[in-house]
């Protein structure tokens, strides 16, 4: 019995009826399995870390940075480090635009015609059943996620879950709506991550690039663990600055936030207008 009003969809061999509520509720089943697999890998991962003590597979340097705080090396900021990153942070946008349009467009077609079309053509060429060329050439796929910079890094597991739905429909010969899924998964997974980072952005006092007159505190032990000063804007929010002396006033630029911390730098007068 069918869900909800179909469609009928060209496919390789010729026609194909879709009800496309199934398929919605297909991918968001998918989608959110493949998301709590993630979570509960994950959190295994960390459980077993911390209570073995060892680091199998170097599994640690997957867990979030809150729960390796202890073993990570203290970085230590110059000016110079703090402009490159304010560069950085000007250009998040950018980046991000760019990234989404080789994630959105060009990595689903590149990806399934690869990794599923080819798999589909070696089956069709040989005469072979399609399923198992299918299986593996996903599995591949989702494998090779693993090797992705560590920001976007996935495990195994849950990205081949997430690819069911695209599987299945190379099998009946949807490889068009495969890319366009492949494309929704990808799409939500960028607009994921950049929510994310704007709410980051967002909740904090400090912006990159606003300049504020600080006060240097004279007070306790300078600088920090990061070689940073701790100083006062007019409004007592504090600021980490590099280069500055205890009780100096100065004129800063915020390069960037880290945690409930803004980092920034001193500006003179003619560096007030880059």
């Amino acid at each position: 019995m069918g869900f909800g009003p179909s469609i009928s969809a060209p496919t390789i061999t010729g026609t194909q009826v879709v009800y496309p509520a199934r398929l919605v509720a297909a991918w968001a089943i998918l989608t959110i399995a493949s998301l709590v697999l993630e979570r509960v890998i994950h959190r295994c991962k960390y459980w077993t870390v911390k209570l073995t003590g060892t680091h199998p597979f170097g599994w640690f340097a997957s867990l979030d940075s809150d729960h390796q705080g202890d073993l990570r090396e203290t970085e230590t900021y110059t000016v110079a480090d703090l402009k490159d990153r304010l560069d950085w942070e000007r250009k998040w946008w950018r980046r991000t635009t760019r990234r989404g349009v080789r994630a959105v467009v060009i990595a689903p077609v590149v990806e399934e015609l690869t990794f599923r079309g080819g798999p589909y053509l070696l089956a069709v060429t040989l005469g072979v059943a399609q399923l198992p060329l299918l299986v593996a050439g996903s599995v591949l796929w989702a494998f090779l996620h693993t090797r992705n910079p560590r920001r976007y890094r996935r495990g195994t597991l849950p990205v081949f879950v997430s690819g069911l739905l695209s599987l299945y429909l190379w099998l009946i010969g949807l490889w068009w709506l495969a890319i366009l899924v492949h494309a929704g998964n990808n799409l939500v997974a960028i607009a994921l991550a950049a929510g994310e980072e704007w709410w980051r952005r967002w909740q904090h006092s400090f912006s990159p690039g606003e300049e504020y007159t600080v006060t240097v505190d004279d007070r306790s032990p300078q600088p920090d663990c990061h070689g940073l000063y701790r100083a006062y804007t007019p409004a007592e929010e504090t600021l980490h600055v590099a280069d500055v002396e205890p009780g100096e006033t100065t004129r800063v630029r915020v390069a960037t936030t880290v945690g409930f911390h803004g980092y920034a730098y001193p500006i003179t007068e003619s560096g007030q207008a880059d």
